[in-house]
């Protein structure tokens, strides 16, 4: 890569830290270096600054700023994918780690508003308390942000039943790539007015503007049962589901299959963990249902295994 065509103009920085502060602004190398490789090392970046604004007007005068240079920009949220797709090679780094906040909580509307760097833990917690519970769960969901996770549209091991990111939106903040602000965060369920510009920005990847807020959807707390399955042939997964979904119907929530060596190192290194059913059988099944009523969730779960 010509790490010299990624030069900033002359005055960028200084109009950078009159929006931003010395803290939103570095180009100092142990800054830049997290947000610049994949927490396996396969990937590495380039970036000759980190801009780190610390609300939604900053990001906007943060993304007319760089319109007014030609100064290309790379979002960012907590830099847990895998694939090289949140790394600058060349752009400027825009983290929205500094915007990490819940900003309401609506247990009767079951919608929750947050910043887009805040944390999925911090999410769950916070539905936690309302006696909520928000259904997106993955390994990096202690790092991962909202803002991310909606920017690609992430999954998680409870779509079965709760479906992608882009179903657990109520609504979006986002800063267009003009720097002008488009915000929907209203909560508003039955809403059949015009374009639903939301689902746009989910998925985008950073590409059609900057999330800087999400509305989203909560739940009432359900009452899960799990069972622990070993298959000989992973190809009789589908028609383990599809009798599950016979029985149990959409109280599936999750159905994971997962290799006997995969699981036998994670044994391996987790001293806490072991294998339910150490059989010889070489794939295994983590299968979990959910209701609204503990006894029903015991109950569900015998009468799907039968």
């Amino acid at each position: 890569m010509d790490k010299s065509a990624t030069v900033l103009p002359t005055s960028f920085l200084k109009e950078a830290r009159d929006i931003l502060g010395t803290k939103g602004v570095s180009v100092a190398a142990e800054e830049l270096e997290p947000h610049l490789e994949d927490w396996r090392g396969n990937y590495k970046g380039y970036s000759p600054a980190l801009l780190k604004p610390a609300s939604t007007e900053e990001v906007s005068e943060t993304v007319k700023l760089c319109a007014r240079h030609g100064v290309a920009i790379t979002p960012q949220g907590g830099n847990t994918g895998l694939v090289n797709g949140g790394l600058a090679h060349g752009e400027i780094v825009l983290s929205l780690t500094r915007m990490n906040s819940v900003r309401s909580v609506d247990a009767l509307n079951n919608s929750l508003i947050a910043d887009a760097g805040t944390p999925l833990t911090t999410v769950h917690e916070a539905a936690e308390n309302a006696d909520r519970f928000f259904p997106l769960s993955l390994g990096s969901q202690g790092t991962a942000t909202i803002g991310g996770l909606t920017s690609t549209n992430a999954g998680g091991v409870a779509v079965l039943r709760y479906g992608m990111m882009r179903d657990l939106l109520l609504g979006l903040e986002v800063v267009t790539p003009s720097g002008d602000v488009w915000s929907n965060l209203k909560g508003l369920r039955k809403d059949n007015t015009g374009y639903d510009l939301k689902h746009l920005f989910a998925g985008a990847e950073g590409t059609l503007g900057v999330i800087t807020g999400a509305c989203l959807k909560l739940f009432p707390v359900p009452q899960t049962s799990t069972a622990w399955l070993c298959l000989e042939k992973a190809e009789d997964a589908l028609q383990l589901l599809s009798l599950f979904r016979k029985s149990a119907g959409d109280t599936v929530t999750s159905f994971e299959l997962m290799m006997k060596s995969g699981v036998e190192l994670a044994c391996k290194e987790i001293s806490a963990c072991r294998d339910p059913l150490p059989n010889e059988a070489p794939w295994r099944i983590l299968v979990e249902l959910s209701f609204a009523r503990d006894d029903l969730a015991q109950q569900g779960m015998e009468t799907a295994l039968e």
